[in-house]
């Protein structure tokens, strides 16, 4: 069961991700070249919505890739895995349905409590920083709050 998600800001469009469940953690960079928070929260809420049974969401490094997997199982159950390709340069159309790499965290979770968590680490990163610190810090987007408050509207 997923117990704490973070997400840090690191440099100038670089940043920091942390999940961590009771048995493991999982600790990687990341870099401006995705806009991993977007996906995630767009994923989160497709799945609530059962508009999707996976969701992959990528997070660039430079070069390689983590890849964030979140498959149904049964009902609200759902397995998490983190793959990491050092190999790719970002994904591309034909590598969304491919779970490649190596799978580096594997834990299953309900998909309340993976969102609630996730939830709590972007509560966290808005009261580390401001709006224009974040865009200031991150270089190409602004945090995806609309996403992020339709999420929250959804766990409600």
């Amino acid at each position: 069961m997923t117990t704490h998600f973070n997400y840090w800001l690191t440099g100038a469009g670089w940043a920091e991700a942390y999940f961590t469940s009771d048995k493991q953690n999982v600790r990687f960079e990341l870099s401006y070249l995705s806009d991993p928070l977007a996906d995630l929260f767009e994923g989160l809420c497709r799945l609530i919505n059962n508009q999707s049974d996976v969701e992959r969401i990528a997070f660039f490094d430079e070069p390689g890739e983590h890849t964030l997997v979140i498959s149904k199982i049964v009902k609200d159950e759902i397995k998490i895995e983190i793959f990491w390709d050092n190999q790719k340069e970002g994904i591309n159309e034909a590598d969304k349905s491919q779970d490649t790499g190596e799978l580096i965290y594997s834990d299953t979770d309900t998909l309340r409590n993976l969102t609630l968590v996730i939830c709590n680490g972007i509560d966290s990163l808005l009261g580390r920083h401001t709006l224009e610190e974040y865009k200031e810090k991150w270089v190409s987007s602004d945090i995806p709050l609309d996403k992020y408050k339709q999420l929250q509207l959804l766990l409600n």
